[in-house]
This record gives C-alpha cells, structure tokens and sequence, in this order.
C-alpha cells in the first residue's frame, strides 16, 4: 500500500536519480521485495491476504509504470488464479463451508481482478480472458467494509445505488460489465464485422449506461459532524470519474475508422462530434480530481496521452475556417491538451520512469494544432514544443541527488571517449555514432537542428545564454557540459519495459 501511494503522496522535497524520482526508486525496491516474497508462498495452501497481496502488487506496478509491457499478462495471471480457486462461480452456491464474509470477500476479490483484465486489455488492444469464460458469480454488494465480518452470519441488505459505500465502484461496474465485454470481443475482433448501425447502437448503449449512473455529493466541504468517522471520509468523486471514464474510453475506438469518411459522406458527422465529446470529457473528469488535488486516477491511466492525441487528431481533420463544431471550439480544445500536458508532467516530476516519449508526442500534437489553427507560425509552434520539452528535463537535472556519482551510476557506453580535458578555447565536436553500433542504453540524442533560427526567450530557458539572440533552437543543450552522462539520465528508457 506504501509502494501505491508512494508516489501520488505530496512531498516537499523530490528528488531525482536520471529520469526517476527516489519516492519511485522506493516504491519499485518494495514492490520487487513483496513480489519475491509473494512467489516463495505455497500454491496449495492460499489464504484470503495472499490474493489481496497479489492484486496491491498489480496495482502498485501499474501506479509506477513498472514493467508496462506486462501489465496485460499480469492482469491474466490474476484471472488464471482466481479460476484456479473458484472465484468465477458463485461461492453461495458451493458447499457449506465457506462463511459469509469469505463469500464477500471472493465477490470483491474477483470483480478487482475482473476490472484489471479489462482495462489491461483495452489499453493493450488485447482480447480479455473473462470474454471466453463462464462466471456466474455475483456482484459485490453495495456495503461499507464495518457492515459485515468474520462473525456475520448473514450479510446485511445491499444499500441503495444512490449511497456511496466503498464498494460501490464494483456494484456498479458490474451492471455495464456484458456491454463492456462485447465491445472487447469486437474490437479485438475484425472491423469488417460491424457495420455503422452498429456503432450507433452500441454508442446508444454506452450513454444510457452513463446516463444510469448515480451523482452522488461531491461536496465535501459540507460534512456532517455527527457522521459515522469513516463517512465523513468517503469521497466518491474518483468512483465516479472511473465509472464514467471506463464507459466513455469505448466511444473512441467505436468511431475512430469513421473520422475520415466524414468527407465523403455527411452522415459520419456524428461520429467526429460523439468523439470529441468523449475525449473532451474524459479531460474535464480527470481536472475535476486535479482541482480537488486526487491524482490517483492519473496515474493508474494514460488518459492524459491518449486524449491528448485524440482531440489534436479529430481538430487536424478539420478544414481552416470551417464553422462546424469542432473549430469553433478550437480554442477550448488547446486548453484542454494543455491541461492533459499539465497532467503528464505532473506525473513525470512525481514519479518518472524513463519513458519521456508521451510527454513529447504530446509537446508535438500542441504545436501541431497551434500550427493548424493559425494562433503561431510553424516555425514557432515548433520552437515552443521543443522548448517545452526541454524545459521539463531541465526541471529533472536541477533536481538532482547530490550524492549521485559516477561510483553509483548505472553502467552505460559514453558518448564520447572519456580523456583529458582540452586545453584549448574550443573543443572538438563529439563523433557521430553510428546507430547500428550504438548501445540500447544510448541516446540518439545529437542531430542537426532544421528549425529557422529564431529569438528565443531567454528567461523561460535560464540556461541557454542571451549573448547570440539569432542562435537557431539547438534541441542539445549538451547535458554533458552540466556534469551528466545522458547514458546515466536516460538509464534503460531504451529497453520500454
């Protein structure tokens, strides 16, 4: 639970070893000592806390993005598991020996390990293993974890939609759980099955899904000083923007392959609309948590990345000047991918994780809407974007560990011969290194600049010197010459795993 919350947690001083940040390095160091500890427990003799373990431990590896390549198998690990032991049937139906808080809690147990599957598997393309098999058991009910025990004997009344509880994430997921296990089959499936009408139907399906869901009081200024304690704690704004955000993220892909067709025929219209909406109010839901300083959410998805790129490519396909929708509001549109950057570097200065690809496809698709919208010229939209860029890895190197040293660094092939040092005014230009000798843990990072020279602003980028004001934007500012091996910054981003 440490390692989950590690990094979302506020701290006053963070502080960074290359691209990571210590409060991750930790988190990683207790999730890698749980999970050798976890795989040394007997497979005959599992108990109710192993299964718990297992599902913080997938949670944790997906808050701190370790080892994202495996997220979708992991997710199936668990599924496997929980068929090995039973928890896809009904336990009420079973033999009588299990008690009625063991039967909750195998409810609870797989309908966790149920979300994880599906979202592993939408986020991976990937078809679910829960489409292919028969489960018959029940969702958890609508309870708070003080309504019931180990000495229950029998389970209280589920409450009401309409009251929060801490499991009313999992009531309520399961009520959209066939429709959202269809849609996986179909789009894990060949498009050249569905036809338009059914994406109509479905996308209908979705929102009166959406339109079911319960508002529950989001104010939480106004507690009752005669609640329970633990109800003047609840907050269901992150069940609620989950419910909401795990229904929409499907009208994406249903409307993606209609985008272009918009030209030749009018009626995919509503297709460019219903999917601006969606990634536009995936956006507001997740700045609503922002603003109420709930970064959880954030950091278990990609939304920020994946909605970023969706409202640049659904605003690029629109003509210059048109009228519809859409452009009129462009401008709305650029606050919102600014908002999604927001969220990413956010992310990035808490946590890093050697991975600061997202962040600069995002940097790209804002100036390449800039760029198409008219607010700057090309050559500025991509002065901007890199500068951006930049300015973030520079907020990295300044935050530092001072005790990083080249005894502690990771071992890595440098850029350049290490030698003396030059005794002249100028030094020689570092080599260029060929790409297929290159090692994985080296950075193509030296290219020639092809952006116009243009007057920079030198006080947004504090190390770049004002003396030349028609130097072009060179994207290396030779880290190196600051006292670091790219090769120890980077680390193994190469590797994406």
């Amino acid at each position: 639970m440490i390692a989950v919350a590690s990094c979302v947690h506020t701290h006053e001083d963070l502080k960074f070893v290359g691209m990571m940040s210590n409060a991750r390095r930790a988190a990683e160091t207790w999730i890698w000592a749980c999970d050798a500890w976890n795989n040394k427990q007997s497979q005959k003799h599992r108990r109710l806390i192993h299964y718990q373990i297992a599902c913080l431990l997938y949670l944790g590896k997906r808050v701190n993005t370790i080892k994202k390549k495996r997220f979708w198998t992991g997710a199936g690990v668990l599924i496997q598991d929980g068929i090995a032991v039973g928890l896809h049937r009904e336990p009420s139906h079973m033999a009588g020996k299990i008690d009625i808080y063991h039967q909750e809690m195998r409810r609870r147990i797989w309908a966790t390990v149920t979300e994880f599957d599906m979202q592993a598997s939408f986020d991976h393309g990937l078809p679910t293993l829960v489409s292919h098999l028969h489960y018959d058991t029940r969702a958890p009910s609508n309870l708070d974890d003080e309504d019931f025990d180990e000495s229950t004997t029998e389970l209280p009344p589920s409450k009401s939609v309409s009251d929060y509880t801490f499991s009313s994430f999992q009531h309520l997921s399961r009520q959209s759980l066939p429709l959202r296990l269809e849609l996986s089959r179909l789009l894990t499936g060949p498009m050249s099955e569905i036809d338009y009408d059914q994406v109509i139907r479905y996308t209908n399906d979705l929102t009166h899904e959406i339109d079911s869901l319960p508002s529950w009081d989001m104010n939480l200024e106004n507690t009752n000083p005669n609640e329970h304690p633990s109800d003047s704690k609840k907050n269901p704004l992150t069940a609620y923007t989950l419910l909401h955000v795990q229904l929409r993220q499907y009208i994406v892909p249903l409307h993606q392959p209609y985008l272009k067709l918009r030209k030749e025929n009018s009626k995919y219209q509503y297709s460019e609309i219903i999917y601006y909406n969606a990634a536009r109010d995936i956006v507001l839901l997740h700045d609503k948590l922002y603003e109420q300083g709930i970064r959880g959410l954030n950091f278990l998805r990609e939304d920020a990345l994946t909605t970023c790129i969706n409202l640049c490519s659904v605003t690029m396909l629109q003509p210059r000047g048109s009228t519809n929708m859409i452009m009129i509001n462009s401008q709305h549109t650029l606050k919102l991918i600014e908002k999604c950057i927001a969220m990413k570097e956010d992310r990035l200065l808490r946590c890093g994780n050697n991975e600061p690809w997202g962040y600069s496809i995002m940097c790209s698709a804002l100036g390449l809407l800039e760029a198409h919208l008219g607010t700057k010229t090309s050559e500025e939209a991509k002065s901007s974007s890199a500068e951006r860029f930049v300015n973030l890895h520079y907020k990295l190197l300044a935050n530092q560990e001072t005790s990083m040293s080249m005894d502690h660094a990771i071992p890595s092939t440098p850029l350049r011969p290490m030698g003396p040092p030059m005794q002249g005014p100028a030094a020689p230009a570092v080599p260029t290194i060929d790409i297929l000798d290159r090692a994985k843990s080296m950075t193509p990072f030296r290219f020639t600049p092809t952006i116009a020279p243009v007057p920079l602003d030198t006080g947004a980028a504090p190390w770049l010197m004002p003396a030349d004001q028609t130097q072009p934007f060179n994207l290396d500012p030779s880290l190196e010459l600051l006292g670091l091996n790219l090769n120890e910054i980077w680390g193994d981003s190469w590797e994406l795993g």
